[in-house]
């Protein structure tokens, strides 16, 4: 068991005067959580000198921090409620809070890094029966172990920023850090470019994706399946492992459907979702989807900013039934390209069309919650795969060397799962986490290795 004790806490706030705004959030990042999503670096330091040469790497994380939030400010603001299930993002300038833990551990004691309970304790904890108005939406925990190991826990609100944006912030916070006094990028506040809808403008399409998901044959709700017990695993794939994927993926390609290859991402994403299908014995009539998070910065003509702070995802979510998902990795490969295909500039204006006209939003938030009962479920029969593929994951670099990994310390519910590059990026492996029932992961793991 890890245990992990706090030292002591800081509130930190931008060292400049920022702009005191509220920000306009779009029906995007409205129907993202305004819980925080839960992520953990480690650091092993390979030179002991070095790293003992750095004085507190507390002292240093604060102090770049109150740097990198005068031009990443609406960090260190706080959500105010505006009715309908509809938040503001008010750039108070309150500020981020940050912890300072030690543990008497050892990094090794954390396994593969599976997310457990044990990896929940490298973050900072965030106390959800305040009001919203009170929770700083950026919280960081700096954990130091025994063996000389790091682990920095970073909590960022869901429905202030996507994965890109976050990522951004820490790779040009740990820029200020090593005392590079430079961002990535300037981040681009405006959210108002991201279409923001008209509540009288009828959708074009019929958005599947806003609509509960599939329930088992035989159920009306999800009740059942939501109230049973899950728990993580942590596979890996190899860089021949995901080429063989792929390989049998476009062996199985109709090439009057499509002419181009299918990608890595979809082979893997089919063949998780295939492995889901046939673990959790679905019968063949059983409809099944698959949640496909896309970055829609570059689906709109113009294209947004590359630096467009906030929720930028959307997320296609292609159905089939089970008999037709397992005709082949091809056939699979197919139904998610199609739907993804489709979700252009035209479909994603229609969504927020749709999103718009609601009175209220709250039914429609996914992803994360404190409490597992409420929200929508999006478990048996169906899949979430987020690819975390051409983040700048491993640039977090504070002064003590690049991360050996990176991953979420926590997944949200049933047939979540990510697809995280091994942190040698060059050498082409994936880690994946995922979250499945009890009694189907064992035979799911089993079938993912069977025919690789």
């Amino acid at each position: 068991m890890v245990t992990v004790s706090i030292n002591k806490s800081s509130t930190v706030k931008p060292n400049e005067l920022t702009p005191d705004v509220k920000l306009w959030l779009s029906e995007s990042d409205q129907i993202k959580p305004y819980t925080h999503a839960p992520t953990f670096y480690i650091y092993l330091p390979q030179n002991l000198d070095n790293y003992t040469s750095i004085s507190s790497p507390f002292e240093t994380l604060k102090s770049s921090l109150s740097h990198i939030l005068v031009p990443y400010y609406p960090l260190a603001g706080r959500l105010n409620s505006i009715g309908g299930g509809r938040f503001v993002l008010n750039c108070n300038g309150l500020g981020a809070e940050i912890f300072e833990a030690e543990s008497q551990s050892e990094i090794k004691d954390l396994g593969d890094f599976c997310p457990t309970l044990e990896t929940k304790k490298l973050l900072p904890f965030v106390d959800y029966t305040k009001d919203i108005s009170e929770l700083p939406l950026l919280l960081v925990q700096l954990t130091r172990f025994k063996c000389g190991g790091i682990t920095i826990g970073v909590a960022i609100s869901h429905i202030a920023v996507d994965g890109k944006g976050a990522l951004g912030f820490i790779s040009s916070w740990a820029n200020f850090a090593r005392g590079e006094k430079k961002l990535v990028v300037e981040p681009y506040h405006d959210r108002t470019i991201f279409y923001k809808g008209d509540p009288l403008a009828k959708p074009r399409f019929d958005h599947h994706e806003l609509k509960a998901s599939p329930t088992l044959i035989g159920h009306d709700t999800a009740d059942e399946e939501r109230n049973k017990e899950c728990t993580n695993r942590m596979l890996k794939l190899s860089k021949i492992q995901v080429d063989k994927l792929k390989k049998l993926a476009n062996e199985g390609r109709d090439a009057t459907r499509t002419s181009r290859q299918y990608s890595r991402y979809e082979a893997m994403a089919a063949h998780i979702w295939r492995c889901a299908s046939k673990a959790r014995k679905l019968q063949n009539a059983q409809l099944t989807s698959l949640r496909v998070p896309v970055d829609c910065r570059n689906r709109f003509k113009p294209s947004l900013p590359p630096s467009y702070y906030g929720n930028a995802v959307m997320v296609p979510s292609p159905i089939a039934d089970v008999g037709t998902l397992l005709l082949g990795l091809g056939d699979a490969c197919s139904i998610i390209s199609e739907c993804v295909g489709n979700f252009n500039e035209d479909y994603i204006k229609s969504a927020i069309d749709f999103l718009a006209s609601q009175e209220d939003l709250s039914q429609w938030r996914t992803g994360f919650h404190t409490d597992s009962k409420k929200g929508l479920f999006l478990g048996n029969p169906n899949i979430t795969v987020t690819s975390w593929y051409g983040l700048p994951i491993y640039d977090a670099d504070f002064g003590w060397g690049k991360p050996i990994f990176m991953g979420p310390a926590g997944l949200g519910f049933d047939g979540k799962c990510f697809l995280i590059p091994g942190s040698d990026e060059d050498d082409g492996s994936f880690v994946i986490p995922i979250r499945l029932q009890v009694t189907h992961v064992d035979d799911f793991e089993k079938l993912f290795y069977e025919d690789i």
